[in-house]
């Protein structure tokens, strides 16, 4: 598994690196980094979104499934009290982006490899059933984040996001059942797919300003404790406490939790104008750092679950 999560690492760099030598050799102007960062908010990310509501769950996945999902929001609701314990005094622009952090793992990126290499196919089901819920959360209290407290119309704003639209139509066509064409179908899921690229790239483009010294911010070794070790080792305890001893279901929330902040911290970190530079160190750092705790975390929970 160790193998699996250094070649992860290296991908994600390899991709990150593109991006900040874009950026510094002038490939990648201000104007087009921008430009990137709305792309993905309003074109990629939604139809990544959309396209993991095409998902179709084996019926002897079903009842897992409805504990994955209680599990889940469980856990979110966790993450959100976490958030505001830890950064309710943190400044204007630190907040939403530490905040989001610690709500967002990397799911997509690390979750389906990583996990599908432990439980296999049942894993990457039940990861699926499970990162439909954290949408939810992500694009609804995540960005409420960002935009809370801004202006007078921030709700509005909200409402204005394509991903969190991208949520409502991606359950409405699993609850009217409703088959898109395939060509439209495969148009979509082939959008989505460039979300990990991309948003490495734009991670990239922010790094190229980052001082070595950002990595000396207490706050990033906070967040890295927290979004690594300290949220799985909560999760690990709560599941014990309640008796939930299905390994494949318990082991996919515990490692789901203990997953690096996700790419989109940066993102929303640039589209809604907060701390960049911090977002793109903290995702750079938790990612770097999971090399080494996702193995702890795991050997734990197969101890003690």
């Amino acid at each position: 598994m160790t193998i699996t999560i250094l070649q992860l690492q290296c991908s994600l760099l390899v991709m990150i690196l593109i991006g900040t030598l874009g950026k510094k050799t002038g490939i990648i102007t201000e104007g087009v980094s921008a430009g990137l960062s709305k792309m993905m908010i309003n074109l990629i990310l939604p139809c990544s979104v959309f396209s993991a509501f095409f998902e179709r769950i084996p019926d002897d996945i079903l009842k897992n499934s409805v504990l994955m999902i209680l599990i889940t929001i469980a856990v979110h609701l966790l993450y959100i009290l976490v958030g505001v314990l830890l950064y309710r005094k943190k400044p204007t622009l630190q907040q939403p982006v530490l905040r989001f952090a610690i709500l967002c793992p990397s799911g997509n990126f690390m979750g389906m490899p990583v996990i599908g290499g432990i439980y296999g196919a049942e894993g990457i089901l039940l990861l699926s059933v499970a990162l439909l819920p954290a949408r939810i959360f992500i694009l609804s209290i995540g960005i409420a984040y960002f935009v809370a407290g801004k202006s007078s119309g921030w709700m509005k704003r909200l409402l204005k996001s394509p991903p969190l639209w991208a949520v409502v139509l991606g359950l409405l066509v699993v609850w009217l059942k409703i088959t898109l064409p395939v060509p439209l179908e495969n148009a979509i899921s082939s959008l989505g797919n460039c979300t990990t690229p991309l948003s490495m790239i734009l991670i990239g483009c922010v790094i190229s300003d980052l001082k070595l010294e950002m990595f000396l911010n207490k706050e990033i070794w906070k967040l890295c404790f927290w979004r690594l070790l300290g949220m799985p080792l909560i999760v690990l305890a709560m599941l014990k406490l309640v008796g939930i001893t299905q390994a494949a279901v318990a082991g996919v929330s515990v490692v789901l939790s203990a997953l690096p902040a996700g790419a989109m911290t940066v993102m929303f970190t640039k589209e809604y104008e907060k701390d960049g530079l911090l977002a793109a160190a903290c995702v750079i750092s938790s990612t770097l750092l999971s090399i080494l705790t996702i193995p702890l975390v795991y050997l734990l929970c197969f101890r003690i679950i």
